[in-house]
């Protein structure tokens, strides 16, 4: 091999390392951006606003995951995403009613058959999975109940999941994130008992 073919076979990897690179810092930096409006949703006190922060949550870990090269850690949020925009756009997503309606439970399983698929289509190996089980689980907390209080413990095993997901595919400050996560998640949780002793205490 020529000097001139081994120069610029050299140059071609360190152009590409650097562009490694730079795609990985721009992961991280947004993954950042993706928790915090997440952590914010653990301390809103709605569900409405919960709902908004985590579609701008999810709409910017998708990116994030696309850098990543996570497929199926994308495709997870993809579905979160796309539930959310329902549980906006339905009147039943206020978090009023009592019961789940026919069209509920169609939406659910739906979402639940879409889940399977997707986590088919891009398995990546058994931790892979983790990233499903936070989803579903997700999925639990904000749909099948009402309950701010329920969605803020749940959001403890959530945290944990996405936390060792991140491990997995190498993003490091998602595994930070996911740590912090975890800490708003038990804060939101007990303002939320604290909060119910107060109204309890009145009564």
């Amino acid at each position: 091999m020529s000097v001139e073919i081994r120069f610029y076979c050299t140059l071609y990897s360190i152009i590409v390392l650097m562009e490694l690179t730079a795609v990985y810092i721009w992961s991280q930096i947004l993954t950042v951006v993706e928790y915090g409006l997440l952590g914010a949703s653990y301390l809103a006190k709605n569900r409405k606003a919960i709902v908004l922060l985590d579609i701008a949550s999810m709409a910017t870990g998708i990116i994030v995951f696309l850098l990543l090269g996570a497929d199926l850690g994308m495709a997870m949020s993809v579905v979160i995403l796309l539930a959310n925009f329902y549980y906006l756009w339905d009147e039943h997503a206020e978090g009023t009613k009592n019961r789940l309606t026919l069209r509920d439970y169609i939406v659910l399983v739906i979402v639940l058959a879409l889940i399977a698929v997707l986590a088919v289509l891009t398995y990546d190996g058994p931790l892979s999975l983790l990233s499903v089980a936070a989803t579903v689980l997700y999925e639990i907390s904000i749909f099948w109940q009402g309950n701010t209080k329920v969605y803020k413990l749940l959001g403890i095993p959530v945290a944990f999941c996405w936390m060792t997901y991140n491990g997995f595919v190498g993003s490091i400050f998602g595994v930070l994130c996911e740590f912090f996560m975890f800490v708003a998640s038990v804060v939101g949780y007990m303002r939320e008992v604290k909060a119910g002793k107060k109204k309890k205490r009145r009564h």
